[in-house]
C-alpha cells in the first residue's frame, strides 16, 4: 500500500481537486490510502473533501509546523511506502505503478518526479529549468516534487526533520546517506501561485537565499515566520 499525506493550512481551493486528480489517474485506487492532515484551517478546507475516501486529522496545533504534519501523516499511514503531496500538486498518470517499478531498482529507498508548473511562461519555464538542473546534481528535492520513500528507511533517519522551512531537503540529505533516490518521469505539474500573488522577482529572489543558505549550511529557520504569514491564505 502507498500512503499519501497531504498536508494543508487553507487549501480549500486547491485540496479537492488533487485528490481527486490523484484517484482518477492511479492504476490501482484500492492499494491508495489518502491522509489528510490540517492545521487548523480557517476556510473549510477539510469540508471539500468530506464525501471522499481520505482520512482528515485536524491538528491545528501543526500550524506553521509542516514536518509536524508530515510526520504525523507517517505515524498514522498503513503502507510500507509513503508520498508526501502538496495540495496544489498534480500527479503523473499512473503514479503509483512508477513508484514500485521505482523500488524494484537496487538500492532506491525512495525519490521524486520531476518537476514542472501547470501552466506555460517563459519565466516559469526558467524556474522550472533551473530546478531541474538544481536536483540532478545535489539530488535534494522539494516538497511541489512528490517526495516518496518506504516507510523503515523513513523511520530509521528520524522522520522528517524539525525545520521550518525546506523539510523535504533536510529530509532527503538524511536518506541520501542510507540509500539511492530515484527521478521519475513524467512528473508532476504544480501550482505557480507564489510567484503570481507575490511577484516572480521577489519570491526568485527568496528561493535562491533559501537555496544558498541550505547548501552552505546557514540556518534557514529565521526566514520561516517571513514565508509563512505571505503563503498562509494563499
Amino acid at each position: 500500500m502507498i500512503s499519501i499525506i497531504i498536508p494543508t493550512l487553507n487549501e480549500a481551493r486547491y485540496v479537492r481537486k488533487t485528490v481527486l486528480h490523484l484517484l482518477n489517474v492511479a492504476t490501482d485506487k484500492s492499494n491508495l490510502e489518502v491522509i489528510i492532515v490540517d492545521a487548523g484551517s480557517t476556510d473549510g478546507t477539510g469540508q471539500t473533501v468530506n464525501d471522499l475516501p481520505v482520512q482528515l486529522y485536524e491538528m491545528p496545533e501543526f500550524a506553521l509546523k509542516k514536518h509536524a504534519s508530515l510526520n504525523y501523516g507517517a505515524e498514522k499511514a498503513k503502507g510500507e511506502m509513503l508520498l508526501f503531496l502538496d495540495a496544489d500538486t498534480l500527479l503523473p498518470k499512473g503514479f503509483d505503478k512508477m513508484i514500485l517499478s521505482a523500488f524494484k531498482r537496487p538500492k532506491i529507498i525512495g525519490g521524486a518526479f520531476e518537476f514542472a508548473f501547470d501552466r506555460p511562461d517563459w519565466k516559469l519555464w526558467i524556474i522550472s529549468v533551473g530546478n531541474r538542473i538544481r536536483y540532478r546534481f545535489g539530488k535534494v528535492f522539494y516538497g511541489d516534487q512528490a517526495v516518496f520513500l518506504r516507510k523503515k528507511p523513513f523511520d530509521d533517519v528520524g522522520g522528517v526533520p524539525n525545520e521550518p522551512l525546506m523539510e523535504t531537503a533536510f529530509l532527503c540529505r538524511r536518506l541520501s546517506k542510507v540509500g539511492k533516490l530515484a527521478l521519475l518521469r513524467p512528473g508532476i505539474r504544480t501550482s505557480p501561485r507564489r510567484f503570481q500573488e507575490h511577484g516572480f522577482f521577489k519570491v526568485l529572489w527568496f528561493d535562491l537565499n533559501m537555496f544558498i543558505r541550505f547548501n552552505l549550511g546557514i540556518p534557514v529557520s529565521p526566514y520561516a515566520e517571513k514565508y509563512w504569514s505571505k503563503n498562509l491564505t494563499d
